[in-house]
């Protein structure tokens, strides 16, 4: 026994260990049989017998023998030595027996179907799996109990007895094993069934609807190998899903395990279904899956990427939910609203290019959503295209939308805006080249090439576009969509931060512009209504404006080293003039203008000294201006043809210069704090002990240190350059600040901060005596100064 168990650890000969085995297998003892018999198996899975028919002949027949033994342990080995050397005595066999061969094997097997040992039924099902094959008509009487009429005298030839195996033995073999009461009958049936079909073309449709009543079994891996099964039929393009059942497959996509959930989307992605009914059936359930699963999301838009491909008939039902759907989203904060609308997207973007039609009958506001959500359709399609692919793709479908001849200004600008960045950022431009395209984006194509060497500039590239993305959003009165965008590239940003392969300065300057497009699509929406707006929007409209301006200030005062910046930051001065221009305040009307036109030439002399081609936002305000002229009065007609031109503005694509630099200041009061304040005498001047740090501040830049009180009065203090001369990046020196604000008051609070003067800004402040002339940007936040009084005699003291 010891023997026969271990043979195989030592280098006996097969044929010594075959001529043993096989002579054990007469043994009076139930387990020596089946030791023998397992012998055997060993044997055949190790040795070529491919010359020894004899042999072969003799081991089946023996194994043959052995199904009848009384014991159920020798009965499964003979189970598995049948099919093992069944699947030999097959392939032994000439081409024109072959078939007939291997029916009398499986019928030979479907004998001890309904064995009343648990381990033969299992073994026997196994062994279907191992033989594989069989005629057309024994497997399908396999799915019958009734025998069916093709079955009907059918008795293939046993070559070993030279009797006749009758075909019915087969009826309902697998109908037996479906229904088992053991778990594992019925494991080893559905992987069976899996392995069988894959040499049948009818088998498949006979097949569907048993495994789908498989899918409601109670032990998790039968309802596996059922869906397994499923796949390898959808995958040889044979599964037709009725809707008879659809319910099964359904709650397969929301089954608690993730294994069959991502099984059953897996099938989604290779069915077709017949009719309308089905697909928005099937959409709901993945929906139902997507909202109790959230987060399967990127597995569930690949699955519905797929599922859309094979399913363009079915696109303009999809794309009426879709609307319906941001309704309820534009009124309703649910996440999973949010979900369901990238949801549906999928689908709609799936539809393939080759198909024209499909691609005209959806909007262009649906492929601005989509690059807005660039990023979690990118993790969700990483399978089967980059994050630069997915962008050409849909800037291509753009392409194929506005062909259809329908008018949509902002699909045909957002286009242009996308057209040069497609070409830019993508190692496969899919788009032809355009007349259209300035020569200066020519230069642009070694961005590939920087973004290998930097993949930190790739991101920002990204983030770049789904600006874009999110400003036409805002346009198109998407203004929560664009926001949620928005906030995206913020994150996205946050998590730079640590790249030490972009600046610092960089890194700011993008934050500061991700910021400013936010506060215009703020502002976006005022503009969509009647000058005549109520007083509060009105002052909320005036507050943003103002923000805005700051903002730009900001921009113009805090970065040194702007190069391709420098054309952005000038378009978005004028698009905040034009807006100013909009709401026809007299007071500021000649002004505004005037600041217009300043920006305007100023921005066509830095084309002329780069050699680079205006943008039509620049060219048609410029147009505008001429028109109007120099004079003061300004007719409405005029000015309303020229505030139109902010319509024209879209955010050029750029890439960051190398030397960008944020300037900054750092400010502290040593030891100051509510605790321990300074002390001052009532009615003489105040001295604030100032250690300041300034980074990359320019020799030309004017500072001012900007004293004030809770009562807005405020003081300046002019910082003599000679303070921080020098050609250091970070410069610290020490500075009294002397304030004549002390307040009648025992304790009180000073705010103090240091700012830039904006000497490019056309505002002056000619009444001022002592301070900056122009306006100021501030480079730190504010510090509290805290003070406390003493008496004349103490400081005497």
């Amino acid at each position: 026994m010891w023997m026969l168990r271990n043979a195989e650890r030592f280098c006996v000969p097969s044929s010594v260990i075959f001529t043993l085995c096989f002579g054990f297998t007469k043994d009076p003892y139930p387990f020596i049989r089946k030791l023998a018999l397992d012998g055997l198996v060993y044997v055949c899975e190790a040795g070529d017998f491919d010359d020894h028919v004899h042999a072969v002949r003799g081991c089946y027949a023996r194994a043959v023998e052995l199904l009848d033994d009384a014991e159920d342990s020798v009965r499964a080995s003979a189970v598995r030595a049948v099919s093992v050397w069944g699947k030999v005595l097959i392939a032994s066999k000439e081409e024109t027996n072959r078939r007939e061969c291997s029916d009398a094997v499986f019928l030979q097997l479907c004998f001890v179907v309904r064995d009343m040992s648990v381990d033969v039924r299992v073994e026997v099902f196994k062994a279907f799996g191992v033989i594989g094959t069989a005629s057309e008509s024994i497997i399908l009487q396999t799915l019958s109990k009734k025998v069916l009429r093709a079955g009907k005298g059918k008795k293939p030839q046993d070559h070993l007895s030279n009797e006749s195996v009758d075909a019915a033995a087969a009826a309902g073999v697998f109908i037996h094993g479906f229904e088992d009461e053991f778990y594992e009958v019925r494991e080893a049936a559905v992987d069976s069934f899996h392995s069988l079909s894959v040499n049948s073309s009818e088998f498949p449709d006979e097949a569907v609807c048993l495994l789908m009543d498989m899918l409601y079994d109670d032990y998790m891996v039968v309802r596996l190998k059922a869906l397994e099964a499923l796949h390898h039929i959808a995958d040889m393009r044979n599964l037709k899903i009725h809707e008879t059942y659809m319910p099964a497959f359904l709650d397969a996509v929301i089954d608690t395990s993730e294994n069959i959930r991502l099984t059953a989307r897996n099938i989604l992605k290779l069915a077709k279904l017949p009719d309308l009914k089905l697909v928005n059936k099937c959409v709901d359930g993945v929906l139902k899956s997507l909202e109790m699963y959230p987060q399967d999301e990127p597995d569930i838009l690949s699955t519905l990427f797929h599922f859309g491909q094979n399913h363009t008939n079915s696109l303009v039902s999809i794309i009426k939910r879709f609307n319906e759907k941001l309704e309820t989203d534009s009124g309703n904060r649910c996440e999973f609203i949010g979900r369901q609308v990238s949801a549906f997207l999928m689908v709609i973007i799936s539809a393939p290019l080759s198909n024209k039609q499909s691609i005209t009958s959806i909007p262009p506001l649906a492929f601005s959503y989509a690059l807005a959500m660039l990023g979690k359709f990118s993790c969700g399609l990483h399978d089967m295209m980059d994050q630069d692919t997915l962008l050409a793709y849909l800037a291509h479908c753009i392409t194929l939308s506005a062909s259809s001849g329908t008018e949509f200004n902002k699909a045909d600008m957002f286009l242009n805006a996308y057209k040069r960045s497609n070409a830019d950022h993508s190692g496969n431009p899919v788009l032809p080249p355009s007349k259209n395209i300035p020569a200066e984006s020519k230069p642009m194509a070694s961005i590939a090439e920087l973004e290998i060497v930097n993949p930190a500039l790739k991101s920002v590239n990204h983030i770049l576009l789904k600006v874009k993305a999110a400003w036409l959003l805002s346009q198109s009165e998407c203004s929560k969509e664009a926001f949620r965008a928005l906030r995206a590239c913020k994150q996205e940003l946050a998590t730079l931060t640590a790249n030490s392969s972009i600046s610092n300065g960089a890194l700011e300057f993008m934050c500061q512009y991700v910021h400013l497009i936010e506060l215009l699509s703020q502002v976006w929406p005022h503009f969509e209504y009647s000058r005549h707006t109520s007083t509060c929007r009105s002052v909320e409209l005036d507050l943003l404006m103002e923000e805005v301006e700051i903002k730009l200030m900001e921009i113009r005062c805090r970065f040194t080293g702007l190069s391709t910046e420098v054309s952005l930051v000038m378009e978005l001065v004028i698009l905040s003039c034009l807006l100013r221009l909009y709401k026809f305040e007299i007071c500021c009307r000649l002004s505004c203008k005037k600041k217009l036109s300043s920006t305007v030439s100023q921005l066509e002399l830095h084309h002329e000294q780069q050699c680079t081609k205006p943008s039509y936002f620049l060219t048609e305000t410029k147009n505008s201006l001429q028109e109007i002229g120099s004079s003061a009065d300004i007719s409405c007609l005029r000015l309303l043809d020229l505030i139109k031109k902010f319509n024209c503005f879209s955010p050029e694509q750029f890439t960051l210069s190398g030397n960008l630099q944020c300037v900054s200041a750092e400010l502290e009061v040593p030891g100051n704090g509510p605790y321990n304040s300074i002390s001052f005498v009532a009615g003489l001047p105040l001295a604030i002990p100032c250690e300041i740090k300034l980074l990359n501040v320019p020799r030309d830049a004017r500072l001012w240190l900007r004293i004030s009180r809770s009562d807005d009065t405020c003081q300046f203090v002019y910082l003599d350059p000679n303070l921080y001369d020098g050609d250091e990046t970070e410069k610290r020196f020490v500075f009294t600040a002397v304030a004549c604000m002390t307040p009648r008051a025992v304790v009180f609070t000073l705010r103090v901060s240091i700012g830039i003067e904006c000497l490019f800004e056309d505002v002056c402040y000619g009444k001022r005596r002592h301070g900056p002339k122009h306006p100021v940007a501030y480079l730190c936040k504010e510090r509290e100064v805290h003070f406390s009084l003493v008496s004349r005699t103490e400081a005497v003291l």
